[in-house]
């Protein structure tokens, strides 16, 4: 083997290796983040009738879950062939949209609640949401690597991507854009909520939840995208994983972060109805736990 070739399996190895902790990773932060709040889910989500937020929690957690724990599984493998590498390629492609776009969802229901359900947002950012799905699809039907295949190393496992494009980084800006919208949104309710000292604590819970996650998912897609534009191409996919493990990760603890406040809320309206006080209830509560 020549020094030339010897640098290259040297290097392959090491990008790899990489890039396989990596989504091992976020796997391991996925189910642990499950672990922790599984008890929370069993009281908010699966008590009580169902409604269209605890349908997308169900929805967004378990489609992640089984989503991370095929990428581990294609990424660990040493068994695949061609043609089983470039399904799962194709499939990682589109479950990565799926799962942002349900994630969307579940957000887009909380700004709309906190905008006192006016229809017009809703739809705007609905359409806005559908045109950033099919503009990130396009991209990638065009600019999806032809080489998928088995590592150019014998000893290696998984799939590699020998002729991964530059040009699919462009496909994390139509996500980036439409998070960039939402948290706009939840930083002007923010604003104008410490301007005019409105609001109750249940709106600055969901607020503040809200921007955390729009933060969040804003470095995951960027992370992705220099990635794919700047790194190695051993390395582009590295941070695939966390495309699944943050978004539905910090979606789900958004919901059960609200469900947990509204239910204090409604514990303390009960308590002061037993023993006869004056119930308060705290402004834009009714409206804010409606999809819950």
């Amino acid at each position: 083997m020549s020094v030339a070739s010897q640098s290259f399996v040297t290097t392959a190895k090491s990008e790899l290796t990489m890039t396989e902790y990596s989504v091992l990773a976020s796997l391991v932060l996925f189910l642990y983040d499950h672990a922790i709040t599984f008890d929370a889910e069993v009281m908010n989500i699966w008590s009580g009738p169902r409604t269209l937020g605890k349908l997308l929690f169900l929805w967004t957690r378990y489609f992640g879950l089984s989503s991370l724990i095929i990428e581990v599984t294609g990424t660990f493998h040493g068994s695949l062939s061609n043609k089983v590498c470039s399904a799962f390629f194709w499939w990682e492609v589109l479950s990565i949209l799926i799962a942002n776009v349900s994630v969307d969802i579940l957000l887009l229901t909380r700004v709309y609640a906190v905008y006192n359900r006016q229809k017009h947002l809703l739809y705007g950012m609905a359409s806005f949401r559908l045109i950033t799905a099919v503009a990130t699809l396009v991209i990638q039907v065009f600019y999806v690597p032809a080489g998928v295949g088995l590592p150019p190393v014998h000893n290696l496992t998984g799939c590699f991507i020998p002729s991964a494009s530059r040009n699919l980084a462009a496909s994390f800006v139509p996500s980036l854009a439409n998070a960039v919208v939402l948290c706009l949104f939840m930083l002007y309710k923010q604003w104008d909520r410490h301007r005019n000292d409105i609001g109750s604590s249940q709106l600055k819970c969901l607020v503040q939840d809200s921007l955390i996650y729009f933060f969040c998912t804003l470095a995951v897609h960027l992370t992705n995208l220099l990635m794919f534009y700047m790194a190695p191409l051993g390395l582009a996919v590295m941070a695939i994983g966390w495309e699944f493990a943050i978004p539905c990760t910090m979606g789900c603890r958004l919901l059960l972060n609200m469900l947990n406040h509204y239910g204090s809320v409604q514990q303390t309206i009960l308590l002061q109805s037993r023993h006869k006080l004056p119930v308060v209830r705290p402004a834009h509560a009714e409206s804010i736990s409606q999809g819950c």
